[in-house]
């Protein structure tokens, strides 16, 4: 042996000593550490983190069984409610340690005690061995189990397999201090299913099945799920084949006709594809070839999309019968009824409309209380009413509906407007502001402001029209300007007078019912008619011009002979009636 020889020899040996020393060290190192997992344990259950505390006790136990890794991990389940477990590492506890650790089986006993009163045994009688159970779809053994489960109180759920059938599933209840008992019964799984075939007159014919001879009819036996085609012959005699489907665990009974003289029936479609019926019996799809009874058949091909083909044919005996049949499209489309749309009103909704409002009452102003009451100044002439008391208006509103009740906000802006007259004799007035010639007084009140109303909406409604009737309460603020024109009878000079403007908040009441018109599902034109209510005197809030002493003619000199006394104007007294038409849309449901 040579010196390099000697060396590798020497090199492979000191290898092989070295692995011999490190392999243990390593091995030991990589097992589980039982002191630090148990010092966790301690910690965590210090901190009250239970769910890591039971991790830590059971790896613990799992590298080195000790009776503190055990109670810990029995404490720890026990403080998460996980009664069954705790329980069951009580009882394995006091089995293993409790004989000597006179403390601590004090309190495990009690604890045992305890869990026995929120915890009960089932019991499972499962005829299979080798079959997996889940309690709650958590494994928990393979049967035959050795001991009852050791279950919370109240139902879990059982469920029971094993290849080959079918699942057992069931909720027992488990009662305290109890033992319940569940007899698993597991069925096989199959396959198969069967048929049953008789000779409709009891002739004696051999069934065949799927051109296999099964024995002499009447015959019933197993056969695969699925389709099969079921035909009968003996000797002279032939039925004509018939296709069925046999379902799995279920019996399906055939009737063959059987004749003594027999023909060749060959029928097709021209593509190939159709369902074929003789005498009522499904005999094949596309093509059919057989010998059958000789004499009068009905013949019905079906196919979707297509009308079907119905004809009675007669073959006779021992001769050969062809027929290629084309299918012709289907000439009537069921469509199905049709169905109306029932859609309820429900979800958020607005819209918007054009008013036009008359004050069927006018305005209740200083101009209009001279001209209708019969006590008006003796130096007044004659006058004439509000005249032209008209306005308009732009309104929207938005809301949520629940079939058939909304709630809305309804907002809206409003002009109007009132032209009173008046015709003066010369006079000299109270408190001797001077002589006031002879005149005729033109009035324009012009108003314009908005309202806020919450409203409630009732609405019912067919396929196209829907009525709607909205009602609620707000407030409203308007603004007034006066205008007077005086023409002095005399000369015809003019004096014209705007004082400034007047304003007022009101409350104000809303009613206005409708009729839309549904243009699409979420549109309709609605018609109406609205109704507005207010009143200046709900806040004390008349508007009135303030009180001018004299204002002079254009063309006259600035004297009592040529000036007329201004007093203060009442614009707005009392209750303000709106009412008119509106036409507008409304959007949503």
């Amino acid at each position: 042996m040579g010196s390099n020889t000697r060396r590798r020899v020497v090199l492979a040996a000191a290898m092989l000593a070295m692995q011999s020393t490190l392999l243990p060290s390593l091995a030991f190192a990589q097992a589980p550490d039982a002191k630090t997992s148990l010092a966790n344990g301690e910690k965590a259950a210090r901190a009250k983190d239970w769910a890591k505390a039971q991790s830590e006790y059971q790896s613990a136990n799992a590298a080195t069984p000790s009776s503190d890794a055990l109670d810990g991990l029995a404490n720890a389940q026990y403080q998460q409610k996980h009664d069954a477990e705790a329980y069951v590492a009580y009882e394995s506890w006091l089995k293993t340690y409790g004989a000597t650790n006179a403390g601590k089986k004090r309190g495990a006993e009690a604890r045992l005690k305890e869990l026995e009163a929120k915890t009960g045994l089932l019991a499972l009688d499962v005829a299979e061995s080798g079959a997996q159970i889940a309690v709650d779809d958590k494994p928990s053994g393979t049967t035959p189990l050795a001991t009852p489960l050791r279950l919370a109180v109240g139902p879990h759920r059982i469920r029971v397999t094993k290849d080959g059938f079918i699942p057992f599933d069931q909720a027992p209840n488990v009662a305290a201090g109890t033992t319940a008992t569940v007899r698993v019964l597991l069925e096989a799984q199959t396959t198969k299913g069967r048929l049953s075939v008789r000779e409709k007159a009891g002739k004696p014919i051999r069934v065949f099945v799927d051109g296999i001879d099964m024995g002499e009819a009447p015959w019933a036996g197993d056969v695969d799920a699925g389709p099969h085609e079921v035909s009968g012959r003996s000797g002279p005699m032939t039925a004509v084949p018939e296709k069925v489907t046999v379902e799995r665990g279920k019996t399906r009974d055939v009737e063959l006709v059987a004749s003594a003289s027999y023909a060749t029936l060959k029928v097709g479609t021209s593509d190939g594809k159709g369902l074929i019926y003789l005498d009522d019996k499904l005999v094949g799809e596309g093509t059919f070839t057989s010998d059958v009874p000789s004499g009068a058949h009905s013949l019905r091909i079906t196919r979707e999309g297509y009308d079907p083909f119905e004809e009675t044919i007669d073959v006779k005996e021992k001769e050969t019968l062809a027929r290629t049949i084309t299918l012709k499209l289907s000439s009537k489309i069921d469509t199905g009824p049709v169905q109306q749309e029932n859609r309820p009103l429900e979800g958020i909704y607005g819209g918007f409309g054009l008013l036009m409002t008359f004050l069927p009452g006018g305005m209740n102003s200083s101009m209009q209380k001279n001209c209708e009451d019969a006590r008006h100044p003796p130096e007044l002439a004659s006058c004439s009413g509000e005249s032209g008391g008209l306005g308009g208006g732009v309104t929207g509103f938005l809301g949520y509906h629940w079939d058939p009740v909304g709630v809305e906000l309804f907002l809206g802006a409003q002009y109007d407007q009132t032209k009173p007259s008046q015709k003066w004799v010369a006079s000299s007035t109270d408190p001797g502001f001077g002589d006031d010639p002879a005149r005729t007084e033109d009035f324009t009140v012009r108003r314009i402001g908005g309202f806020g109303i919450a409203r409630i909406r009732l609405t019912f409604q067919s396929d196209k029209l829907r009525f709607s009737v909205a009602g609620g309460v707000g407030l409203s603020y308007r603004s007034l300007v006066l205008t007077r024109d005086a023409t002095r009878d005399s000369d015809g000079a003019t004096d014209k007078l705007v004082p400034d403007a007047q304003s007022y908040l009101s409350p104000i009441l809303s009613l206005e019912p409708s009729l839309q018109y549904r243009i699409g599902p979420h549109t309709a034109l609605a018609l109406g008619f609205s109704l507005l209510v207010e009143s200046p005197r709900s806040f004390d809030q008349i508007p009135k011009t303030p009180m001018e002493k004299l204002h002079g003619f254009s063309n006259g000199p600035a004297a009592p002979a040529s000036a007329v006394n201004t007093p203060s104007y009442e614009l707005a007294t009392g209750t303000q009636v709106f009412m008119g038409p509106f036409i507008g849309m409304m959007f949503g449901p």
